[in-house]
């Protein structure tokens, strides 16, 4: 007899394992194919009794009950496939798994045989009303061949269980909740089928506990335990973190935090009050409740009063629907890279030698506050040591840092704190102040203590000040420097330390005077420069040599005098260009006059003090000789006393080398500047050259003739020659004459002369 009841609890089973099935694949987790494969055979074993319960055929019912038997051992093979999966390796198992699958298919072959011959089971359906409620009206009666079936399902229990077991004792905390977990369920679910095998419980239960016992099993090992694993392993990876973690709901509770984020904060331990005021004084901050993600490095004043820089990222937290749950602030200590960074950005904005601002560092600070602290009364003050190669030439590098650095001191000193103050390259130094904490007078007793770093009797440090104000705040730093070094460069040789400030018509001055410069230049590779010579004549009046004068014949304006050029070439740095040229034009010249009767004719060049740094000296002039086979007595070269006073030592080392080589010296304009008897002794000079503004205007003439007598005479002792020049007139020759003088040169004789002027005025009085 069909009972009813029994069919609808296994129905309602068979739904339940639907939706778990629906359930399990939608969740996806690991490995949750083996359950829904168990849930699959418990399915088909529900869906077999249900067929028994619909029907009164014995070979029906054999038939089904057979394949009940078998979904039931391939029930217990998916539940060993999904603990192996967990548990082990997939190479670790291999040989218990092939034992297993063989046993699985004799069961298997045995039960579709047993449909037909009822070898393993025979069936009785019984027709009268079930006796209990949800009996299927079926008695199974086992023979022999039964127990192999279940001898197969014990096994498959077996072979997860032992291991189970094994791990129990062998694994620790919720780990070994598992596996207790794991055994539990198993041990519940053999007891139930042990004791079934004796009472004969209704098949509904059985199938509804064996489906009780898959989702158990699926929530234990796919969900509780992974879930407190991870939970366990978080807090556990939380803790040993060197990152702080904090996470918070929507009313700003903390919800989560690992203990090194009070470390971190400087916050004591398990202080929760005065962590929840400082999250909340961050999101006040940085707006936290309304960011999605923010970034930023907080400054934290340490234990041991330095700083520490805590890189924090932080943002909203929302769930899968996008509702917004709450926040969270990783923090992570970042003292040691930010370290790096101000001391690589230090480096990159100071100068390693003072101390102080380097340009680049300069000119970002003064732009910074320029805009930060808006005032109208700015001020750029440079500074420049003139001369400063030759502290380097003349005490060497060492001295030459040590004056740098007291100088960058004395800067420091004189200054506010608000100042910035920078050196912006070799002996040149800056200070952006106000003109309400600038003091002239103060400044000016600052270089002149500075001054005294050096005491030489060869050498005075003199220092050069340019002030810029500032009326335009966003002009460019640099410009601003180089409106203060306008007001340096237009100050020319004055004694002493010197302070100017810059106006706008220096700037056209100066643009004229480079625009003269670059004239200039072209006029040099134009060959524009000529030279004109002036005799220089014996008492006799025969001419032994003259003197190289360059003059500009420029196509537009004719003959030009060196009062017209001269003076701005020396501000350019380019002097030394337009003696090269001369040089040469005096060089070349002596080699025209080989083989003529101007060829015993000397022609005499000068040599101006910066020469001796802008070029090499004793190349250019050896290389003349040789380039022009002429003789280097026959090139002679003029050099002021005042270009020996700086380096006498290594002037005169090279004066020296020149001189062993065959080139004859004269000493220019001696008796207008610092002489120096020392001069005499120690250069190896044939001619000295004396200049008749020594004689002019003057209240005692007859006192500077007597002066001018000793000169002469102890030239003459010394073996030297004297030129007097700038003779004029005729009384002038005679007293000279009275006085010794060798050779005359003035415009007495001839005023300069372009160089075939010259020759033909003089081709009969040249000394034969």
């Amino acid at each position: 007899m069909i009972n009813y009841a029994a069919i609808i609890c296994l129905f309602l089973i068979l739904i339940v394992n639907a939706i778990s099935i629906y359930v399990v694949n939608r969740l996806g987790k690991l490995y949750s194919i083996y359950s829904v494969w168990a849930l699959g055979a418990s399915m088909l074993s529900i869906t077999a009794n249900m067929v028994i319960a619909c029907t009164t055929y014995s070979g029906v019912v054999m038939a089904c009950e057979s394949m009940y038997y078998i979904f039931i051992a391939y029930e217990f093979f998916m539940f060993y496939k999904l603990f192996t999966s967990y548990i082990y390796p997939s190479n670790e198992t291999k040989t218990v798994e092939y034992i297993i699958r063989g046993l699985l298919v004799v069961d298997t072959v045995l039960l579709i045989f047993n449909m037909f011959t009822g070898f393993v089971f025979s069936v009785h359906v019984i027709n009268d009303k079930p006796a209990r409620f949800l009996d299927l009206g079926v008695f199974i009666d086992n023979h022999e061949p039964a127990y192999f079936h279940y001898v197969v399902c014990f096994i498959i229990s077996l072979s997860f269980m032992v291991p189970s077991i094994i791990r129990i004792f062998t694994s620790k905390g919720i780990y070994k909740i598992r596996y207790i977990a794991i055994v539990a369920l198993f041990g519940g679910l053999e007891t139930i089928l042990g004791v079934n095998f004796y009472l004969d419980f209704p098949v509904p239960v059985v199938l509804f506990l064996n489906t009780l016992m898959i989702m158990l099993n699926y929530y234990i090992m796919s969900y509780y335990v992974p879930e407190k694993i991870k939970i366990g392993t978080m807090e556990e990876s939380l803790k040993r973190q060197s990152s702080g973690l904090v996470a918070y709901d929507n009313d700003g509770n903390l919800a989560l935090v690992n203990e090194i984020t009070f470390e971190l904060l400087n916050i004591p331990a398990d202080d929760l009050d005065a962590l929840k005021a400082k999250i909340d004084e961050l999101l006040e901050k940085r707006d936290g409740r309304n960011k999605i993600y923010d970034r930023w490095i907080e400054e934290i004043k340490g234990k041991d009063l330095g700083t520490k820089y805590l890189q924090i990222d932080g943002g909203t937290l929302r769930d899968r629907r996008g509702n917004k749950i709450g926040g969270f602030y990783s923090i992570s200590d970042h003292t040691a890279e930010q370290n790096a960074i101000i001391s690589e950005h230090y480096k990159l904005t100071h100068d390693e030698l003072t101390g102080l601002y380097n340009k680049e560092g300069f000119y970002e600070t003064v732009k910074e506050t320029l805009k930060k602290e808006p005032r109208s009364d700015y001020m750029l003050i440079c500074t420049n040591v003139r001369d400063f190669k030759i502290i380097n030439d003349l005490f060497g590098f060492d001295k030459g840092n040590e004056i740098i650095q007291k100088i960058a001191a004395m800067i420091n000193t004189g200054t506010y704190q608000k100042d910035v103050t920078a050196r912006i390259v070799a002996d040149q130094f800056a200070i952006l102040t106000t003109k309400d904490r600038y003091d002239a007078v103060d400044m000016s007793k600052q270089l002149a203590e500075v001054s005294k770093l050096i005491a030489s009797s060869y050498y005075s440090m003199t220092i050069h000040c340019g002030i810029y104000n500032i009326t335009n705040p966003e002009m460019e730093v640099s410009l601003m420097c180089d409106r203060a070094n306008m007001a340096i460069s237009t100050i020319r040789d004055e004694p002493g330390n010197t302070i100017v400030t810059y106006d706008d018509k220096m700037m056209s001055d100066i643009l004229h005077d480079r625009q003269v410069a670059n004239q200039l230049e072209q006029a040099i590779y134009k060959n524009q420069f000529v030279i004109f010579l002036q005799p220089q004549v014996t008492p006799l009046g025969e001419v032994i040599g003259a003197e190289a004068l360059v003059r500009w014949d420029d196509p537009k304006r004719g003959i030009l005098t060196p009062g017209v050029f001269i003076d701005i070439l020396e501000k350019t740095g380019c002097l030394y260009k337009l003696d090269l040229h001369v040089w040469e034009l005096a060089a070349r010249q002596l080699a025209a006059w080989k083989g003529t009767p101007f060829e015993r004719l000397n022609i005499s060049v000068n040599i101006s003090p910066k020469d001796f740094y802008y070029v090499d000296v004793f190349k250019e002039f050896t290389g003349l000789v040789n380039k022009y086979d002429i003789s280097p007595s026959k090139l002679k070269l003029e050099i002021t006393e005042t270009a020996l006073m700086i380096e006498p030592t290594r002037q005169l080392t090279l004066i020296g080398k020149l001189n062993n080589f065959g080139f004859d010296f004269e000493i220019d304009d001696f008796g207008t500047g610092y002489s120096s008897l020392s001069l005499l002794k120690d250069m190896p000079a044939e001619i000295l050259k004396i200049d008749m503004e020594f004689l002019h205007e003057t209240e005692n003439e007859q006192r500077s003739k007597k002066i001018l007598e000793s000169i002469i005479s102890l030239a003459h002792e010394l073996k030297m020659k004297v030129i007097t020049e700038g003779v004029e007139y005729e009384h002038q020759v005679k007293s000279l004459r009275e006085l010794g003088c060798d050779i005359f040169q003035g415009y007495y004789y001839s005023k300069p002369l372009p160089v075939s002027e010259f020759e033909e005025k003089y081709r009969d009085h040249v000394n034969k």
